[in-house]
């Protein structure tokens, strides 16, 4: 009987098994090559350099070439060393090719002084047998210069390199007896972080993780304590802070915590945008990314009924800020019921193609300026509507006054993004006046601010005012580059102690991994959304329905909200368009800083919004005429825009007394104490100004004389 045949599908690949025995047998010892790569280099610099050395054994002037040989082996021992120690790039050109994989990544791993030692010592060596080749005209397969060559050097430079390179076995994990045994020993005893705590019931949960349960002392230590005792908790582990994460139990018990440690953290995969559905519209909260729990890292747009709440965000170059708002912007875009405006210092690098896409946007820290006056405006107006609101009660009785507040299509909520928040302040010290204002104010009218700074700190804030709204609110660290004293929040850990790489891959950014503390009240660990490819993430800022304010609101806030599309248009055709309330109507504005005209509110003129004037108090006339006039010229200055009066103000005052304290400034200019405080730190720290300390300030020429 004849068996049936079965013929392959069409497009099969039939060469699986087919092939020479020869062939199999190549491909197989490149795998095998391949896959010991690492193992290669010294016995390939042997056999190329034996070879280089025969060549140089049968030239007729074989000696020239082994001498090149002698010099070239220390230039290249040396430029191994430099390139091993060579930091990442910093210059823009530098990291644009390295970015776009034109340069290789920089090793940043030194040579430590033994590896320096067995690489020089083999150099020396083989270049003094390359040398010895040519003079004794015996080469690397001739007797003694075959045992010198492969039983001698080969194996004295290959074996060290192997043995540092082998394959090491992982080491095995801690037991549940282990795991306790060494937080008595490191972290709960006497010397410990947490003394007299106590690790309860050690559970594996998968993949190399863990959790327990910590009790702590009572009376003597809490779960804030827990908390910021994680960077010495992952010391005691000998695990990464990455790997390690302290929270508060179920039902917040004061006197608990939980420890969850991991092998290898779960955050190294980016979660992906999951689109503008993130937003929960009913409680104003959406998912920014996951905690390294796996829950959702939650933040507050609003509250019903409550309003809006602010937001803080921090963190260094490249540890996600810019894509944390990106994906706000989305959110926000497709929720029917925001508004976004932004502030870019840096004329629209941060928000990139969005800049097209909020519902006003300001580039530069004049336009920044001015989208404050126009916030302050619109909760002034929104102030006023609210407190003329007619509503009924349950008995039937009218009633004025809405005290209570939540998004609608009709009045949306404002969100009023400014990133480098610290280069709006430092060129407009008035700026924190507003932003105190809207922070405290803007809550109740459904006005939100959300700052960016390179720091968690007051330092960054400008003021002492905007923690409070702040800290009630969401507050988001990143990676820092430099350890911060007086945090804004209460972390876990200092955000410098995140890596900007992954310690098992370098070069592998940890961008977005940052604390969260808002909604849940937590400090755990989390990573925002996978910024998407710009090609694919245009189509959020494309598609969408936004919310926009009202058209009496555009018309009273006035020219620097209804032509903010013009003075881009102007600004990408190299213009340098005025900015209304800030840089236009300047006469007007200087008039009211040198005294001619009585200080008043925001004003409509024109149809615009005119910034505020600027009061300095009275000046006593003790100050002389010198300090009048130097103001009056400062003011006054042909071509000068109207930005930093103030810091002019402050500086002149000074210039005329010789000396004085923050104080005595503070109260006969009529400004801030804060707002004198940091503008004359700026100034210190461009040799404008002595620092005389305990807030006593001193002109440069004064201490000079």
């Amino acid at each position: 009987m004849m068996k049936s045949q079965t013929s392959a599908p069409a497009g099969a690949d039939t060469t699986a098994g087919s092939g020479s025995l020869r062939g199999r047998m190549a491909r197989g010892a490149w795998r095998r090559l391949h896959r010991n790569r690492r193992h290669l280099p010294p016995l390939a610099a042997s056999i190329a350099l034996a070879g280089y050395g025969q060549a140089l054994t049968a030239a007729p002037h074989g000696i020239v070439g082994a001498l090149a040989v002698d010099a070239a082996l220390p230039a290249a021992v040396l430029a191994t060393r430099a390139w091993r120690a060579k930091r990442p790039y910093s210059g823009r050109t530098t990291r644009f090719l390295h970015r776009h994989r034109a340069l290789p990544t920089p090793p940043n791993r030194p040579m430590r002084r033994a590896e320096l030692l067995r690489t020089s010592a083999a150099a020396t060596a083989a270049g003094a047998l390359l040398t010895l080749m040519p003079v004794t005209h015996t080469g690397p397969f001739e007797a003694p210069m075959t045992g010198l060559w492969w039983l001698a050097l080969t194996p004295a430079t290959a074996i060290p390199w192997w043995w540092r390179r082998r394959i090491r076995a992982a080491a095995a994990p801690l037991g549940v007896e282990e795991r306790i045994a060494r937080w008595e020993e490191k972290v709960g005893g006497q010397r410990g972080a947490l003394p007299g705590s106590r690790l309860v019931d050690p559970i594996d949960t998968g993949d190399g993780a863990w959790e327990a349960l910590i009790e702590l002392d009572g009376g003597r230590q809490t779960t804030a304590s827990a908390i910021a005792a994680t960077t010495l908790i992952a010391s005691a582990y000998d695990l990464p802070i990455s790997s390690i994460a302290v929270d508060g139990v179920p039902g917040g018990a004061a006197s608990r915590a939980k420890l969850l440690v991991y092998d290898k953290n779960p955050l190294k995969q980016v979660p992906v945008f999951p689109g503008p559905e993130a937003l929960d519209v009913e409680t104003g909260i959406a998912r920014l990314g996951l905690h390294i729990d796996g829950t959702p890292a939650q933040y507050q747009m609003w509250r019903p009924g409550w309003g809006a709440v602010h937001t803080h965000i921090s963190g260094a170059t490249g540890s996600g800020k810019s894509a944390l708002l990106r994906s706000l912007f989305s959110i926000e875009r497709h929720s029917g019921l925001v508004t976004s405006w932004g502030g870019d210092p840096q004329e629209g690098k941060s928000f990139g193609f969005w800049q097209d896409y909020l519902s006003y946007f300001a580039p530069g820290v004049d336009e920044c300026m001015a989208m404050l006056i126009a916030a302050d405006a619109e909760l002034t107006r929104r102030s006023k509507a609210s407190a003329l609101t007619v509503w009924h009660d349950d008995d039937g009785d009218v009633m004025y006054g809405d005290t209570d507040w939540s998004p609608t299509p009709e009045e949306p909520l404002i969100s009023v993004t400014i990133d480098e928040w610290q280069d709006v302040w430092g060129n407009y010290p008035e700026a924190l006046d507003y932003a105190v204002r809207i922070a405290i104010l803007g809550r109740k009218v459904g006005i939100k601010l959300r700052l960016v700074t390179h720091l968690p700190t007051l330092d960054s804030l400008g003021t002492t005012k905007l923690r409070q709204p702040l800290t009630a609110g969401n507050n988001v660290a990143f990676r820092t580059t430099e350890r911060s004293a007086g945090y804004v929040i209460n972390l876990p850990a200092d955000p410098n102690d995140i890596p900007a790489t992954w310690p098992d891959q370098p070069g592998v950014p940890t961008s977005g991994m940052g604390y969260l503390k808002g909604v849940e009240e937590r400090a755990a660990m989390f990573r925002g959304w996978a910024p998407e490819r710009a090609g694919i993430a245009t189509r959020w800022a494309k598609r969408g329905t936004p919310a926009v304010i009202s058209q009496e609101a555009a018309e009273h806030i006035g020219p620097a909200y209804v032509e903010w599309h013009e003075r881009l248009a102007a600004r990408r055709r190299g213009e340098l368009p005025p900015v209304p309330g800030v840089t236009a109507d300047r006469d007007a504005t200087l008039g009211q800083v040198a005294g001619d005209v009585p200080p008043s509110a925001p004003q409509k003129k024109n149809g615009g919004v005119v910034a505020p004037a600027i009061s300095f108090g009275k000046v006593p006339a003790q100050t002389g005429p010198g300090f009048e006039q130097q103001l009056t010229t400062t003011a006054t200055a042909a071509g000068t825009p109207v930005r930093g009066d103030k810091r002019k103000a402050i500086l002149a005052f000074l210039e005329t007394e010789g000396q004085a304290t923050t104080g005595i400034i503070s109260a006969r200019l009529g400004m801030p104490m804060s707002t004198v405080s940091s503008t004359l730190r700026r100034a210190a720290e461009k040799n404008e100004v002595v620092d005389l300390g305990h807030g006593a300030w001193g002109s440069v020429t004064a201490m000079a004389a």
